[in-house]
């Protein structure tokens, strides 16, 4: 009798365990199918249906989608909002949003402006190798912005960081700089020559 108790609590278990396994895969391709769907509404322009399929997905956790639709949100004027949106997902460590984000705060859009903040947040999102924020970083230290003093050394590891990642950006500012002997570098024509070379076989955009 016991055995067979035993028995029927095991399958039991193992029933519900294979069932939540189910739905858990059910409601993981749900969100990639609506992020999808979100993704072709984006490219036909049609914004409207693009941000309610990224809601959508965003509501269910999906980070990027959090990120795109604050971005859509905020490209529409509904600041307040994106300010929510990119906050979750820069709480959960996704680079854009922290990117992005920190542009809010440089700008105070939709928020009041915070320097310290926008510095925190392009630091952290350029740590995580996002293009994007790397140049903002090597800019900031080269021309001494966003409260920072000029500080060759930072910006030249900044645009080495960049170049890691193949951005275009990057590796053309170091060619430049080797170059023309600038970010207190002296005159290397030979660097310039290899780093100019990567150039050819990258996007001009870097990303």
């Amino acid at each position: 009798m016991m055995k067979t108790l035993q028995s029927c609590s095991t399958r039991f278990i193992l029933a519900a365990v294979l069932a939540l396994l189910a739905l858990t895969t059910a409601v993981a391709e749900s969100i990639e199918d609506t992020m999808a769907k979100g993704e072709k509404a984006f490219e036909r322009s049609d914004i409207v249906s693009a941000i309610a399929y990224y809601r959508k997905a965003a509501e269910a956790g999906h980070v990027p989608a959090q990120t795109r639709l604050a971005y859509l949100l905020n490209v529409a004027e509904q600041n307040e909002e994106a300010l929510e949106w990119y906050r979750k997902a820069a709480a959960a460590g996704d680079a854009e949003a922290e990117f992005y984000l920190a542009g809010m705060y440089a700008e105070g859009d939709g928020t009041a402006q915070d320097p310290g903040e926008a510095l925190r947040l392009f630091t952290a999102s350029a740590d995580r190798g996002y293009a994007p924020a790397i140049r903002v970083m090597a800019a900031a230290y080269e021309q001494g912005k966003m409260g920072l003093r000029i500080d060759y050394e930072a910006a030249r590891t900044w645009l080495d960081k960049g170049a890691a990642v193949n951005d275009y950006w990057s590796i053309k500012r170091l060619a430049q700089a080797h170059a023309n002997g600038e970010l207190g570098l002296r005159i290397d024509r030979q660097k310039a020559g290899q780093l100019e070379q990567r150039l050819a076989g990258l996007e001009e955009d870097g990303e």
